[in-house]
């Protein structure tokens, strides 16, 4: 399957501005069908807690322009947004297939307290997986990164691919760099993170969005500008690891955490 990571520089709180600019980047390359598309946490806005803005006119706004996105190239999108659900806020990835099948989403199990995420944002309780093309994925977003359980987690669900989207700081990007690597390594898995770049009115970002292989090599990696990361993964590249180090055969299934 080939992967596009959309690396981008969103404009502030202004959705119809970024929306074109992945438009723009799309336009761009080359999208094979049957590919999976991945953009940003909060790819829309940036990472505002102004839930008055980004959560207007969700998921309906988004949901329509990632949809045409999917049926246009034939391919898989991922995206994360801001969604209210009955007064409540939450930090969402959101999956469409490239029939325009709109898959359960996945709602950020860590909001960030450092940074006062969790005052706006309820965080999720569910371990989501999706099938995409060969492969069985799950997502996660951002600060989930630095909690191997829920990784772990997933693999009681038989995941080969990990994909997190974020907005992760220049200040802490080594943390990214080893943290990816080690989830792709500990799960035997494809781990692809796809960051944003640029500043918004409190950080600087440097993007450095990464794919890493189940033996944890990196495969691809950007530098700091807006661009599409292009690589290939495939299946059978997990599988065989796994057939030559079996080391999830003994997994201790009682440390494991009760998140469904």
């Amino acid at each position: 399957m080939k992967v596009y990571g959309f690396q981008i520089n969103p404009a502030w709180e202004d959705k119809d501005e970024n929306f074109k600019k992945v438009e723009r980047l799309a336009a761009s390359i080359e999208i094979l069908p049957k590919s999976l598309l991945v953009m940003p946490e909060c790819f829309a806005t940036g990472f505002s807690l102004n839930t008055d803005v980004t959560s207007l006119e969700e998921p309906e706004k988004s949901l329509q322009f990632l949809k045409n996105i999917a049926l246009k190239y034939d391919s898989w999108v991922i995206a994360g947004i801001i969604q209210n659900v009955k007064g409540n806020t939450y930090n969402r990835a959101i999956c469409i297939n490239p029939s325009g099948q709109v898959l359960p989403p996945y709602d950020k199990i860590h909001p960030i307290s450092l940074l006062q995420e969790n005052t706006v944002h309820i965080p999720g309780n569910v371990v989501q997986t999706w099938p995409l093309g060969s492969f069985h994925a799950c997502p996660f977003i951002c600060y989930d990164l630095r909690f191997p359980e829920v990784f772990r987690a997933a693999m009681v669900k038989d995941v080969n691919l990990f994909i997190v989207i974020a907005c992760w700081p220049a200040a802490r990007m080594k943390h990214w760099k080893t943290l990816i690597q080690a989830r792709a390594i500990e799960n035997l898995s494809y781990v692809i993170g796809i960051n944003r770049t640029g500043n918004d009115p409190h950080h600087e970002f440097s993007g450095n969005s990464m794919v890493v292989g189940p033996q944890g090599n990196i495969l691809a990696e950007s530098a700091g500008q807006e661009t599409v990361l292009e690589t290939e993964i495939l299946v059978d590249d997990v599988f065989m690891w796994r057939k030559q180090f079996p080391a999830l055969d003994d997994i201790s299934t009682k440390f494991l955490p009760g998140i469904s």
